[in-house]
């Protein structure tokens, strides 16, 4: 039903966009339009009802539906792109408009062509609407049909993981005096049981624990998944306990040398170290030897769904929540108000009665009663909520004799059944990403704006498709159905100061649940071939079946098994296909895909090609891609990819272009031919013959990442009038100048690095750098200038969005503290190589209310350093690097207890000795930084 949507929304956004070249077709446009209008209301009608696929009828009905609405779509995109090239080339010379006459005649039997196929589309369509309307009247109403009200401010949700915690705090503290026992025989703890009883989080509450932080020397968190590697796995413990040796720990691949590494440190150092989701008891025992069990004061705690996994160390069943525990996890979510200072309602008593038998319904698992919850708080009343409860009931069926493990299954899949239908293609859009992946915001939206899920119409008044995007994934987190984070939005290079969330996830049985529902839903199919054990023996037969109706393909894994199936295998597909996702598992394990290129005629009508960590033969990337002339989305993200196809820039429909590739890209100077593009992404790119590459004409350019002004015509930019993000890499004056005009009068998000170490002359740059501190789309600045003089005094008002700064060998002399440290939003700062030349330096009691990561390195001049009490008071991380002159940690530092981690890297050894513990004898700052649960000194 989903795809269905999905294909008549795109269709009927096509049909607005295209009115200039479509309207030549008169009737027939407005036939199809009023067709699409009827097929969307009926579809949204059916989409209300329970059990409406159980006839098979239904089911083939409504394949056929999708299969008459991809058709329109392509049939109408097609002659759209053929009138408006040949339209534009009648505009270029004599030559072409004598061929514009020409081409009039044929032209019209385009026209007649089109309209044929239409109107047995349309025939097609109307007999399958009737009989279709015919049989819904067959199908019950269902009161879960409603969906939310338009009404609710929905970005004000901010969801964190932890929220909706609770119960278990017997357990956190039983599990945390277990961790910190000094009983080596003992140094392995399980968390057992069911998917959806919380293990998860309660590892999470157990790792983040006060006393946890400060018993350790180093922690360490990672996800096993089914998708077993064992060197990441121990890779990713190592990165973590040992941070400064990051980069070589990259390189190292040998299983065995990674073992001994791991099991040396433990040795050496108390670590606690948490394995979440581990699936076999194979993949325990390959691991087990990296671990001294009974040789050291480390601790690791494992959960998994099976208890045999490590039968032998302390196994902990996690139970599901009482009644009790499962109502008041229930009231946070479905009646947030209850427990907020707006106080109880009068039918609480009422609520209460239906709601305990929902949670019992749930089986007491609080991943259960979370989804239900977030359905419900849109359900206000008893009769509301009784219905829910009544249709639970219909739904489960067998009540009490369905097992846990499937009742939260059909819970679950009862939660998918009644999101609203615009919601359903989002949710199962996500299943395309790995298990346990933090999927970027900003790049969902991309991909669902170009699928179609984000739908015309649905904007407002000074509202972007990506507004409504957001809007969406809001919807789905109020109603738990995918994690989101919406801190440190400096790390996306593509953010604005209206971003509310940077990344999500989805629970490992939400994620079940979207590629179930997606492939029974013809949506998406993904073929995960990261697996371990997979060879393309048995991918053969286990990937390539039920292929009769994808039109998305995702395809996952690593580079072995991933270029193996793909140069071996063809892609046997029934129908055309609009989606292909192709992805590595990480960047370093590239994938060679020149096959799949090589038969780009088999996917011609694609709208979506991401090829993400991917090599291409001498880095070339086909320039056969020219001709999927439905292409609205390309990404060849880390990719090896030297050169663009001139014919790339001449797809009609391109909106979001993504040339982030691992090297240099050469481009050529026609990127402004793409007059749909939206979104660019650039990492290191130049012009085919070293000249300026011409944006003027994109009209349509909202974002573009990764702009160097030795490259662009800067002049270009005030002619772009809808570009909202702007990241740039500004190197003169002149081009600053622009930019900052753009930052004054439009922009909503700028990400600016000036220079490359020129030196500034303060009469010229002191005011345009004052004006571009007050720019409220200011967002990230990394200053490489010289300045030559202080930074400019605070005003009030003065970067009011900037998250994070780094000035780097910009030479201030004055106190930058002091005006620093006004900054509301700053989150991340970095003073490096020179950026600071005077002695001394003060974070004042009220400085820095939002900052989490300082770094203050290579800074020869300073020497002394003043935090007063109530200074950072959110600060996590803190990292000090060649300050030779610094005489000590400044004794402020103890009053900060939200910090986290201490690096300590080329300092004096008198310097390290005060903050060490040698013999049991602490150091003279020793207690100003014993809170910290992680310290390094190199």
């Amino acid at each position: 039903m989903e795809i269905v949507q999905v294909a008549v929304q795109t269709l009927r956004d096509l049909l607005i966009e295209e009115v200039n070249f479509l309207s030549g077709m008169g009737d027939q446009v407005k036939e199809v339009e009023r067709d699409l209008k009827t097929i969307h209301c009926f579809l949204k009608d059916v989409d209300a009802r329970p059990n409406r696929y159980n006839s098979t009828t239904v089911r083939n009905h409504v394949d056929e539906l999708n299969d008459m609405a991809e058709r329109a779509e392509i049939v109408l995109e097609k002659y759209a792109v053929e009138v408006a090239s040949k339209r534009r080339a009648a505009k270029i010379s004599l030559k072409g408009k004598l061929k514009r006459y020409a081409c009039i005649l044929r032209e019209c039997l385009s026209m007649h062509q089109v309209g044929r196929e239409t109107q047995a589309i349309r025939s097609c369509v109307a007999k399958l609407v009737h009989s279709l309307e015919s049989m819904s009247r067959s199908i019950g109403e269902s009161s879960l049909s409603n969906t939310l009200t338009n009404n609710i401010d929905l970005l004000r949700y901010a969801h964190e993981v932890e929220q909706h915690f609770v119960g278990m705090e017997k357990d956190i503290e039983h599990l945390v005096s277990r961790v910190k026992l000094d009983n080596q025989e003992r140094s392995i703890i399980s968390i057992c049981g069911m998917g959806g009883l919380g293990k998860t989080s309660l590892a999470r509450k157990i790792y983040h624990h006060k006393d946890v932080q400060t018993s350790f020397e180093a922690r360490a968190w990672v996800c096993i998944t089914q998708q077993f590697q064992p060197h990441i796995v121990l890779q990713q413990i190592l990165k973590q306990i040992l941070p400064e040796e990051k980069d070589s720990i990259t390189n190292i691949t040998d299983h065995q040398e990674l073992v001994r590494k791991l099991y040396h440190v433990q040795s050496q150092k108390k670590c606690f170290v948490v394995m979440d989701d581990i699936w076999e008891k194979d993949h325990w025992e390959i691991l087990r030897q990296a671990f001294p069990i009974a040789e050291a004061n480390s601790r690791l705690v494992l959960t998994t769904r099976n208890e045999n996994i490590v039968s032998q160390e302390y196994v902990y069943k996690l139970d599901c929540l009482t009644e009790e525990q499962g109502w008041a996890l229930l009231q946070k979510i479905a009646l947030p108000e209850v427990c907020s200072s707006q106080g109880p309602r009068p039918d609480l008593t009422q609520l209460e009665a239906i709601g305990r038998k929902i949670v019992q319904k749930c089986g007491r698992l609080p991943l259960a009663i979370s989804v239900i919850g977030g359905f419900l708080r849109h359900k206000q009343t008893w009769g509301e909520w009784e219905n829910v409860s009544n249709n639970m009931d219909a739904y489960l069926k067998h009540g009490e004799g369905v097992g846990k493990d499937k009742r939260v299954a059909r819970v679950l899949d009862l939660s998918y059944n009644v999101l609203p239908y615009y919601l359903k293609p989002c949710f199962l859009y996500l299943g395309c990403f790995g298990e346990d992946k933090e999927i970027d915001t900003e790049g969902l939206y991309l991909l669902w704006m170009a699928e179609g899920l984000i739908a015309i119409e649905e904007k407002g008044r000074n509202e972007t498709l990506r507004d409504v995007a957001q809007r969406y994934l809001s919807e789905l987190a109020l109603r738990c159905m995918v994690q989101v984070q919406g801190d440190d939005i400096s790390r996306r290079k593509f953010s604005t100061v209206y971003n509310k969330f940077t990344s999500c996830r989805l629970h490992d049985l939400m994620r079940d649940l979207c590629l179930s529902k997606g492939e029974e839903e013809g949506f998406i199919k993904v073929m995960d071939l990261s697996q371990e054990g997979n060879t393309p023996s048995n991918i053969n037969s286990a990937t390539t079946n039920n292929f009769n109706n994808v039109h998305r393909l995702a395809i996952l894994g690593n580079r072995e098994v991933l270029e193996k199936y793909i140069l071996s295998h063809d892609l046997k597909l029934k129908t055309p296909l609009r989606s292909l996702l192709i992805s590595g598992r990480d960047i370093q394990m590239s994938i060679r895909i020149e096959r799949i290129t090589n038969e780009l005629n088999k996917i011609k009508f694609l709208k979506t090609l991401k090829l993400e960590n991917c090599e291409f033969e001498e880095g070339k990337l086909p320039s056969e891609v020219g001709k999927l002339i439905h292409l609205k989305y390309l990404s060849l993200f880390m990719s090896s990819v030297k050169e663009l196809p001139l014919s790339v820039c001449y797809l009609p429909y391109l909106q979001t272009l993504d040339l982030g590739v691992s090297g240099l890209i050469t481009l050529p100077n026609a990127i402004l031919n793409l007059k749909r593009l939206r979104h660019l992404f650039l990492r290191y790119a130049k012009v085919n013959g070293d000249v300026s590459l011409i944006l003027d004409g994109l009209k349509e350019l909202e974002t573009i990442v990764g702009l160097d002004s030795h490259f662009v015509r800067i002049v270009d930019l005030p002619k772009l009038p809808n570009l909202q993000l702007l990241d740039i890499h500004v190197w003169d004056y002149e081009a600053l100048s622009v930019v900052v005009h753009q930052m004054m009068t439009r922009l909503r998000g700028t990400h600016l690095t000036l220079g490359g170490f020129l030196y500034l002359k303060e009469d010229l740059s002191l005011g345009i750098l004052r004006k571009m501190l007050m720019s409220r789309s200011l967002i990230t600045l990394n200053i490489q200038w010289r300045m030559g003089f202080n930074f400019p005094c605070y005003q009030p008002g003065m970067c009011p969005n900037l998250v994070e700064l780094t000035l780097d060998g910009s030479e201030i002399e004055g106190d930058v503290m002091r005006v620093l440290g006004n900054f509301p939003m700053l989150k991340f700062l970095a003073l490096e190589y020179w950026a600071f030349i005077g002695t001394e330096m003060i974070c004042n009691a009220t400085a820095f209310p939002q900052l989490k990561h300082l770094t203050l390195g290579h800074l020869p001049n300073l020497e002394k350093w003043e935090v007063e009490e109530g200074a950072m008071p959110n600060l996590s991380c803190l990292v000090i690097y060649e300050c030779t002159k610094l005489e000590m940690i400044p004794d402020g530092l103890r009053f900060i207890t939200t910090l986290q981690q201490l690096e300590i890297a080329a300092m004096p050894r008198e310097f390290n000795e005060r903050l060490m513990v040698v013999n049991g004898e602490a150091g003279q700052d020793y207690h100003k930084v014993r809170h910290i649960p992680s310290i390094s000194l190199r």
